[in-house]
């Protein structure tokens, strides 16, 4: 029976994960996981892993945890963690397989937005008087976000801005099959609104959110999201209010790498 002691089972993104392995009988394969879960199910992949090779039936090993990981975190029904995989051999149907869990905490990834045409699912778009511009965004709880709003013309009309968090998780992950597109279910978990009055004689307007502890990190995985949106709205006199939509984003793992370590000397 395989053995598996992870001496930092606390580890931040960047750092390495030290651990031993007794009980082997032939090489293993080490990887770190991530772990994604949600009502649909859960989602295992590899951000980095490593061979080994035993002596007398032990070895050490490292596995570097990529910089921008982002931390785990359990939302209202979603959660996002991570653990070290042990395969001995690495293939085979006579592999042993050894699972530890480990916590990730810290991670930085530079905010940025998208203006994806083809991606209708995170929405970024400007209205047709008016368009959103972000200043700062600290996308999680205890952080905040503040930007203005820039209009095209005279805006003498107040405009709601409406900052929320959405946990979003996909329903039909057991689904295989090619003609069944991913489907999404989401729920918002935080929502603020504030009033900005509008000046004819200016054209921007301020605009700032702080959010509450205990909030998400902003994610975009494979199975579940916490993304944070920013909107703006304009009632008009007739016809339909014009919307103008921001949704930065932070930590992308929707199409990660796997990173191989070499195996120690």
């Amino acid at each position: 029976m395989i053995e598996l002691e992870v001496s930092t089972p606390t580890v931040s993104a960047g750092d390495v994960i030290h651990g031993h392995l007794a009980g082997l009988h032939a090489p293993a394969d080490v990887a770190l996981l991530r772990v994604e879960s949600c009502p649909g199910g859960k989602l295992e992949r590899a951000v980095s892993s490593t061979v080994v090779v035993p002596q007398d039936g032990q070895a050490r090993f490292e596995l570097v945890v990529p910089a921008d990981t982002p931390p785990g975190f359990a939302g209202p029904r979603c959660g996002l963690g991570f653990a070290v995989r042990v395969h001995s051999p690495p293939s085979g149907r006579r592999s042993e397989r050894v699972l530890r869990p480990v916590e990730v905490t810290g991670g930085e990834s530079r905010i940025h937005e998208e203006h994806q045409l083809y991606d209708r699912v995170i929405a970024s778009f400007s209205a047709r008087r008016f368009h959103l511009e972000l200043a700062d965004a600290r996308l999680e709880g205890g952080g905040g976000i503040a930007g203005r709003i820039h209009v095209h013309d005279q805006l003498s009309r107040t405009l709601q801005v409406i900052a929320r968090c959405d946990e979003i998780w996909r329903t039909n992950l057991r689904l295989r099959n090619r003609r069944h597109p991913p489907l999404w279910a989401n729920k918002t978990i935080w929502q603020q609104t504030i009033t900005v009055t509008g000046d004819p004689d200016r054209r921007w307007h301020p605009f700032a959110f702080e959010f509450p502890a205990g909030l998400p990190p902003a994610v975009e995985g494979y199975i579940l999201c916490w993304r944070y949106e920013i909107e703006a709205r304009h009632r008009m006199r007739v016809g339909l209010s014009e919307r103008a939509v921001v949704s930065p984003l932070r930590f992308d793992v929707g199409q990660p790498p796997e990173v191989r370590q070499p195996t120690p000397g």
